[in-house]
């Protein structure tokens, strides 16, 4: 992990190298420190960044008021991609709010705890993604030399779109073909996706859209948008669509969970309750369900198709907020389940035994 220090204090920075040192042992990960002790060369380290985090100090002169240290924060809040730490003694001096990147610490407070976050940020891989020199790079770099060097000149010779247009045309195919990249693992198989993957939030879109989580201002009952994409995108549909996300702490899901917990059945029941609920979750149990998993302020429940609702958009627009989107790749898939639920025509049953017989 390279993390960037911008400190002048002599006694401060001996504390932080036995502090680093002492929690790299412990902690089983190398820690390479990159000291700039004044305000150049903190700014020419910026010119060509390839850190993990930085902690930065506010004030880099002892001969002087002004706050250098807030340069290098504001040029690493506003224009790279790496958790940063300020660690000072004028932490009051700065308005910006925390967030799981930025971080006021005292320099009262405990270095190893410091050390701790930021090793716990590293650790999810987030700048191995994102980073200067991150994945994100080398995708581009397949995507730009084995896919666009053999069909740009679709975007070249295409009189039809604009300069703009092109543009996001281009942005989408490069999108795409990174989600390409990483929906397979190595041997070829399906990725396992974390449930943040499957919702967008907060929401992107100003307006409602297939596939939004939307909330019901009066009870809090949660319901997801099954207006066609068509409909929504063009701005036509004068009604919504909506069916009901039931939680999983009532109906079937809860009961067969609570089977499980109290654990006073026979071997078959148990058994046959811890396969429901599987199933249940991935969605093999009946096209009438579709789980949603928990994330954040997102409980889990299972979308049930009987319970429609449908709405005058003026109704929806009052009576509705969106919390969230569903991952379109997701809504696809639920929205294939819908229509697979509600076309089931059914069929006379054969005599299998008639069958079974004459095949012999």
């Amino acid at each position: 992990m390279r993390l960037l220090i911008v400190e002048d204090d002599q006694a401060t920075l001996q504390m932080y190298h036995d502090n680093i040192e002492a929690y790299s042992r412990a902690a089983g990960i190398e820690i390479t420190p990159d000291i700039k002790g004044n305000l150049n060369d903190a700014k020419e380290a910026l010119k060509s960044p390839d850190y993990d985090a930085a902690i930065v100090d506010l004030k880099l002169s002892s001969d002087k008021i002004e706050l250098e240290g807030k340069e290098i924060v504001d040029e690493i809040n506003q224009n790279l991609r790496f958790p940063l730490f300020i660690v000072s003694g004028s932490i009051g001096q700065i308005e910006t709010e925390e967030n799981a990147f930025f971080k006021k610490r005292s320099r009262d407070d405990d270095f190893r705890e410091v050390l701790k976050e930021i090793t716990d940020i590293y650790n999810t891989g987030i700048t191995r993604i994102l980073g200067n020199k991150g994945d994100i790079n080398d995708y581009l770099n397949k995507i730009f030399w084995n896919h666009l060097s053999t069909s740009l000149d679709v975007w070249i010779n295409d009189g039809d779109r604009d300069k703009d247009e092109k543009y996001k045309s281009l942005l989408r195919y490069t999108l795409l073909h990174i989600q390409e990249y990483l929906e397979l693992t190595e041997e070829s198989d399906f990725e396992a996706y974390h449930p943040a993957e499957i919702y967008i939030t907060p929401p992107i879109k100003a307006r409602p859209f297939t596939g939004d989580i939307v909330m019901d201002k009066k009870n809090s009952e949660k319901h997801i948008i099954l207006t066609p994409s068509c409909d929504m995108a063009q701005g036509k549909a004068r009604d919504i669509l909506l069916v009901r996300i039931e939680s999983t702490n009532h109906g079937l899901f809860n009961e067969k969970i609570n089977v499980i917990k109290k654990n006073k059945v026979s071997k078959d029941v148990l058994d046959e309750a811890e396969e429901t609920v599987k199933r249940l979750i991935t969605n093999s149990f009946s096209n009438k369900y579709h789980y949603l998993p928990s994330y954040k302020d997102i409980n889990a429940g299972l979308i049930n198709f009987q319970k429609l609702r449908t709405l005058r958009l003026k109704e929806f627009e009052e009576n509705f907020n969106i919390i969230a989107s569903i991952n379109s790749s997701f809504t696809k898939d639920i929205v294939a389940r819908f229509s697979y639920y509600y076309s089931r025509q059914g069929s006379p049953d054969f005599n299998v035994e008639e069958i079974f017989k004459s095949s012999l």
